[in-house]
């Protein structure tokens, strides 16, 4: 592990340990550097040049006099490995040659999640509270038949919920539900003991299916197509099961665990223009945008909804690219590193959001833990 507590962009040694290896050089680690900013709103401050530019709001919040940073701490390289879920701050759970392991940050150590099943094991979620695991495992004879579970970490019982549609991704709606939708219009939420319901909302417009689904509180947002080619995002609620649009020409979004701030992915389709990341009130207002680029990371929320995480990759040499978190409190947006970069990349936070998972696929896989200071 580099502490950057104690030294400055130093480079480690070119050893490596099996499955985990120091950090490769963090030259542009740029502790200092903030980008400032003014106005309030929708006002913004652009830097960069040409179409390489990074645009950060401030936010109204923003307590006057000495304000919170965010820092970069360390990063820790885990090779031929994905990032899934965290369990706890201490426990981060991989894939590693198609198992599930449990790594443990305090030990470096990693065990089986579920020692006694021989299956291939590939996707995995943990409930917001931790005590369930959603996971996902394949047949060897058969790459399309992809089976899902949930592991109770208290019981270690494992019960199984059915085929899993691989087009719709799954996700926990809160400590009691799996959330996801569904092949024809509709959203399924299953519970802890597998059974599946069908909440049949109405759509502003037809459409061939909907995908990427989050619920918070009694919201629940998804993304869907308009009838013309473009995604949109919408919103209903399970009091009123009418969907309204949230926002068009959207890619991908995040809700805040609080469910007060919304970020989209906003791209004009069939252009050269970059893509970009939009803040959003709850009700679908405009705050400003944080960041722009060739291609962006999916972008993830710290779990108290204070900081955004996200990757900028850029196509030439010039402009921002990197590993960015954007600071609700002061209306920041912080450069961590820019050896950490790519649009395939997954980000999860910590539950006691003092660490980053991001793993990028390249010529191999390789998963960075990052620590921060806050």
């Amino acid at each position: 592990m580099i502490d950057f507590r104690k030294f400055t962009a130093r480079r480690p040694p070119s050893s490596r340990r099996y499955g985990l290896t120091k950090a490769g050089s963090i030259s542009s680690m740029m502790l200092a550097l903030m980008l400032l900013l003014g106005g309030c709103g929708s006002d913004s401050v652009t830097t960069g040049s040409g179409e390489q530019q990074l645009t950060v709001i401030q936010d109204d919040s923003a307590a006057a006099g000495k304000q919170p940073t965010v820092m970069l701490s360390s990063v820790d390289k885990l090779d031929h490995v994905y990032a899934r879920t965290w369990l706890s701050a201490d426990e981060l759970l991989l894939n590693k040659n198609d198992r599930l392991l449990v790594h443990h940050l305090s030990t470096r150590q990693s065990t089986p999640l579920t020692p006694e099943r021989k299956a291939p094991q590939y996707l995995a979620e943990a409930s917001p509270d931790g005590r369930h695991v959603y996971f996902t495992e394949g047949q060897a004879d058969d790459k399309y038949v992809i089976h899902g579970y949930i592991l109770d970490r208290d019981t270690d019982k494992v019960t199984p919920i059915g085929d899993m549609d691989m087009v719709n991704e799954i996700r926990w709606a809160d400590n009691e539900q799996l959330i996801a939708g569904s092949p024809k219009t509709g959203v399924r939420l299953i519970d802890l003991q597998g059974k599946s319901t069908l909440l049949k909302f109405r759509e502003p417009h037809p459409t061939e299916g909907i995908s990427h689904v989050e619920k918070v509180g009694d919201r629940i947002y998804y993304l869907a197509s308009d009838g013309q080619g473009y995604t949109t995002l919408n919103r209903f609620t399970t009091a009123d099961l009418q969907a309204t649009v949230v926002a068009s020409n959207v890619a991908d979004f995040s809700v805040s665990p609080d469910g007060q701030s919304i970020v989209i992915q906003q791209v004009k389709w069939n252009t050269s223009e970059p893509f970009r990341l939009i803040v959003m009130d709850a009700s679908g207002k405009v705050k400003g945008s944080v960041g722009e680029g060739t291609l962006l990371g999916r972008p993830a929320w710290s779990p108290d909804g204070e900081l955004l995480a996200f990757t900028i990759y850029q196509e030439s040499q010039q402009g921002l690219k990197g590993l960015y978190i954007f600071d609700q409190r002061t209306g920041k947006t912080i450069p961590l590193t820019s050896e950490i970069q790519g649009y395939n990349e997954s980000i999860r936070w910590s539950p006691d959001g003092d660490h980053l998972s991001v793993y990028m696929e390249d010529q191999q896989v390789v998963t960075d833990i990052v620590g921060i200071i806050r």
